[in-house]
């Protein structure tokens, strides 16, 4: 008899009740197949087994629902000019070469890993951030890696992969980056860039890149609602372009 439950259980899990493909855990059930299902059970097996099998369907299911997707839903657009009015506000004036960096170091913070992110070897920018993107930044890291105990997943760092440029960087940018501008927030100190492709793996099991990818996405969306960001999706380049606005 518990074979046969067995073998119901699983068809109707496959078939017809829980999906992972749904980031919103959609349940699907055919009224005929239930009904038909129901009145066999009750017919060749009793009422106990029946309850005994709904409990196992509502208990499977249920286990499901807090399922990460894979899916990226977020779309992140601010437009550069968006972003540049939040980097004048808050940011530097951009400096010409890293020559010029030692007369406004004593205004930033230092950008190298910490518990919360981990940073990229930089070509074409240099580890510097006004004390609000840096404190955005650490926020971002923590917000994750909350949501990913959340969901029982192994621990990972955000990785940032560019922070503060000079303009002499962003010339030398310019000609193997076709993302990059010339009058880029970057160079106010103001902006940094994330991977959503790549997160640094610290212990605990490997999390699915994808469903950190949609997590990191969530940290974002939720800062962004509340006006403390602006962020940019970027293809080419694989990273999320963010830049603070309080």
């Amino acid at each position: 008899m518990y074979q046969v439950l067995f073998k119901i259980n699983k068809f109707y899990r496959q078939k017809y009740f829980c999906s992972n493909f749904f980031p919103n855990f959609a349940v699907y059930t055919p009224k005929l197949h239930l009904v038909m299902t129901i009145s066999k059970m009750w017919k060749n097996f009793g009422v106990a087994p029946l309850f005994t099998l709904l409990f196992t369907l509502l208990v499977s299911c249920a286990s499901h629902r807090g399922a990460v997707p894979e899916t990226f839903p977020f779309k992140f657009s601010d437009p550069n000019p968006h972003q540049l009015a939040g980097a004048k506000k808050y940011g530097i004036e951009p400096l010409e070469d890293r020559s010029e960096l030692d007369r406004v170091k004593h205004r930033l913070k230092h950008v190298e890993e910490c518990e919360y992110y981990a940073v990229d070897p930089l070509t074409h920018s240099v580890p510097y951030l006004t004390p609000e993107a840096a404190k955005l930044l650490k926020d971002i890291g923590k917000r994750f890696q909350k949501k990913l105990k959340q969901h029982k997943m192994g621990k990972h760092k955000i990785i940032v992969t560019s922070v503060l440029r000079t303009k002499d960087d962003v010339r030398k940018l310019m000609k193997v980056n076709s993302n990059a501008v010339s009058n880029s927030a970057h160079c106010r100190a103001t902006t940094f860039d994330l991977s959503y492709r790549r997160f640094k793996h610290v212990e605990g099991a490997q999390a699915n890149a994808a469903q950190m990818k949609y997590l990191l996405g969530e940290v974002l969306s939720e800062l962004r609602e509340k006006g403390r960001c602006s962020v940019i999706y970027e293809t080419k380049q694989t990273c999320l372009h963010i830049t603070v606005r309080q």
